[in-house]
């Protein structure tokens, strides 16, 4: 039997780029209003997509000499704690001496993690302003994709005291940036700020960074024919296989690939549909909407991440996309 080769380029489709509306654009405006009144940015990220789901337009934002900035990446719970890729991840932060939480943000004690950095950054402001609290409390800007979990991780914040912030399976539940919202009950003047998940224009979008923030729920699955989505999730998939392994039942559990991912692998996707087929009327849009809802773990949605190290430079990639992003936004 020959050896199978996954394929290392994905097709260009002709799928729209971008999902950006009327309300984020307001957002970022009410971001800029804001910017002197917070003090500490908490930008949520998905930790299945950390390029497509990293908002360049964020940097805008945050202002180095008055902002602190804390990356919590959800999704904590979709990769096994011996995962080489989460050691990747934290050599990629090192390189751009950023701070970073991995977290499941649906779990109270992922909150309490998150509550006492919050409180030491609170206690380093006060140091750093010989020991004066803000007069209006410390402010916490909560920022982030669509639907990467920002909603859900302030009302766990907020314990027992209600639900105060929406939220939903789809993307642009949360439309308006909310007045403050205090957390704790001990009097130190702690606020958090929710808002509205922002995404990227065209100008500073492709195609693939779109398919794998549709994969992750950030822009509506409706917005791209499902069986690119599902061609795409293919492409993945091979790409990050285990070949070779004994214990193929097990490692096919483990990922939630396709049905002989790893006795018979394809790049075709109808024959990957035709396994997946429960009887034989059932339509290949059916099939593959299905298998996109499928729970999966392990899956890195952002192929350059499958790179080594030594071919793949985090900080290179950050430059790289700030530079065309003020290009693009100057046209």
């Amino acid at each position: 039997m020959p050896k199978f080769i996954p394929r290392f380029d994905f097709p260009r489709y002709n799928i729209p780029i971008a999902d950006f509306k009327g309300h984020q654009l307001k957002a970022l405006r009410r971001f800029e209003k804001l910017k002197p009144q917070f003090h500490l940015v908490l930008e949520l990220r998905d930790l299945r997509a950390p390029l497509s789901t990293r908002n360049v337009l964020l940097d805008q934002v945050v202002d180095k000499r008055h902002h602190e900035r804390l990356v919590i990446y959800t999704k904590r719970d979709c990769f096994p704690s011996s995962s080489p890729y989460l050691d990747r991840l934290a050599q990629w932060h090192a390189e751009l001496e950023e701070n970073f939480l991995m977290v499941d943000s649906r779990h109270r004690n992922a909150s309490n993690h998150i509550l006492r950095c919050i409180h030491w950054h609170h206690e380093l402001h006060r140091e750093k302003n010989y020991g004066l609290a803000p007069p209006l409390g410390f402010k916490v800007l909560v920022t982030g994709m669509p639907n990467v979990g920002k909603s859900t991780l302030i009302n766990s914040m907020r314990g027992s005291s209600g639900k105060v912030a929406r939220t939903g399976s789809e993307a642009g539940v949360t439309r308006s940036t909310s007045e403050s919202i205090k957390i704790g009950q001990d009097g130190n003047g702690v606020y958090l700020i929710d808002t509205p998940g922002v995404g990227l224009p065209a100008r500073l979008s492709d195609a693939n960074r779109m398919l794998a923030l549709t994969l992750c729920g950030c822009v509506k699955r409706s917005l791209v024919d499902p069986w690119i989505q599902a061609d795409y999730l293919l492409y993945l998939m091979n790409l990050q296989l285990p070949y070779g392994t004994d214990n193929i039942k097990e490692a096919e559990r483990k990922l939630s690939t396709y049905p002989g991912a790893l006795e018979e692998p394809t790049n075709d996707l109808e024959v990957v549909l035709n396994r997946l087929r429960r009887h034989p009327r059932e339509s290949d849009t059916s099939v593959a909407l299905r298998w996109l809802e499928e729970p999966r773990s392990g899956l890195v949605l952002d192929p350059e991440l499958l790179l080594p190290c030594a071919d793949f430079s985090m900080s290179q990639h950050v430059k790289q996309e700030l530079k065309h992003a003020r290009k693009a936004m100057r046209k």
